[in-house]
């Protein structure tokens, strides 16, 4: 679990100072926008979200249920704050598994998705759907085999954020990863339309 929470911590300072570009410690800035390919989908807008979920007070060790746990091979659940988005940190959790990988939940409540739609940095950003709702995938450029995330728009200014991470197992097709982070998030936004 240890090293579970250190890919974690790692993931977010990369994703973190992906968005800087002024060189400014402690300011971060998303990179502008420029019309040349990057492998960035950072200029599509998301479909409109059909409700608004709010993750405030929201436990995020209870987002997956123990059959959603099941579902996805993770035995434990250990809440954490962690950076995932500049400017704070988010109440998170993290599944653990047996099998050499987790899973972690986030409740970013201070900055939505349009913050990884600005494009630039360290990471490739791709929009899609989980469920119902618009959502944006995000990978470390360079990092195949290192993990994925998915942030979901569920609310204005907020996302819930989930990642697949690869602790000891030698996965790399990133496409499998991502596959892995999609599902867990979908099953993270079920549980949370339930909450009240």
């Amino acid at each position: 679990m240890r090293f579970l929470k250190f890919a974690v911590a790692v993931f977010a300072v990369a994703a973190v100072s992906a968005c800087t570009t002024s060189g400014e410690k402690g300011n971060p800035t998303p990179a502008p926008q420029s019309s040349s390919s990057s492998g960035n989908d950072s200029g599509t807008t998301l479909p409109e979200r059909p409700q608004a979920l709010k993750l405030d007070s929201v436990d995020t060790c209870k987002l997956l249920t123990a059959d959603q746990m099941k579902q996805i091979s993770v035995v434990s659940a250990d809440p954490v704050n962690l950076a995932l988005v500049a400017g704070k940190e988010s109440p998170s959790c993290d599944f653990g598994s047996d099998g050499g990988f987790g899973y972690q939940v986030g409740a970013v409540t201070h900055n939505g998705v349009s913050y990884w739609q600005r494009g630039g940095g360290n990471v490739d950003t791709k929009s899609i759907k989980v469920g119902d709702f618009g959502a944006v995938q995000i990978t470390l450029k360079g990092g195949t085999g290192f993990d994925c995330s998915v942030a979901i728009d569920v609310a204005d200014g907020q996302q819930l954020m989930v990642s697949y991470i690869p602790t000891t197992t030698k996965e790399k097709d990133q496409s499998v990863l991502c596959g892995k982070a999609e599902k867990a998030a979908g099953l993270a936004l079920s549980t949370l339309k339930t909450v009240k």
